[in-house]
């Protein structure tokens, strides 16, 4: 029991750190909704850590310390990652100053966001009225309209992570993959308990 109290610990101060980082983005338009609403915010962060162990969540968080310590932001950095396809001319003003990508990076990016998205694309089979809220799927979809979508939203954020946590989250999907498991569902699942729900089947239920 302790080391599930020690855990959400952790995933706590992990969504913590994140918020204060978010507070300081400043977006296109001027501040974002979201970035006043912290219960969401917690909620949808607290949802993704969940499903990883403690060894990922110690490594990502050394990961948000050590780059804080650097004076860096790493939710900037992800907002800016994602701009390429929805503000490309932005993203190039904004390139110069985001840390390059190694190759071995950009290779895991690849594949995980790709093992994402064919997830994805189940959960929305399964149920189309809960993911139907979300993001839309493919990189190949973002606009100024649509926004970016989980596919890139994802390799965004992948972008920030060390090539260590990283490469944990990188074993950690193929295990899942190997296990026949649906991450993406899992976190969907958590998501929706925190929102009151009994289970995606429920949610589902609810929203038709």
């Amino acid at each position: 029991m302790e080391q599930a109290n020690e855990t959400e610990q952790l995933i706590f101060d992990i969504a913590r750190a994140e918020w204060d980082l978010f507070q300081n983005v400043q977006n296109t338009g001027g501040r974002a909704s979201c970035q006043d609403d912290p219960d969401t915010f917690f909620k949808m962060r607290m949802s993704q850590w969940m499903i990883y162990s403690k060894e990922i969540l110690e490594s990502y968080f050394a990961d948000l310390q050590e780059a804080i310590g650097e004076g860096r932001n790493l939710i900037f950095e992800k907002y800016a990652y994602m701009m390429e396809t929805t503000y490309p001319e932005e993203y190039e003003e904004l390139k110069a100053h985001l840390p390059e990508v190694s190759k071995q990076k950009e290779v895991w990016v690849e594949e995980l966001a790709k093992i994402h998205v064919n997830w994805d694309e189940e959960v929305l089979q399964k149920y189309p009225h809960v993911r139907g809220n979300g993001r839309v799927l493919k990189t190949e979809e973002d606009s100024v309209v649509n926004g970016s979508s989980s596919e890139s939203y994802l390799k965004g954020e992948y972008k920030t992570y060390s090539e260590k946590t990283l490469s944990l989250i990188r074993q950690a999907v193929l295990h899942a993959v190997e296990k026949g498991e649906n991450l993406a569902e899992q976190i969907m699942e958590n998501e929706v308990k925190f929102f009151g729900y009994a289970s995606l089947q429920d949610a589902e239920e609810k929203m038709r």
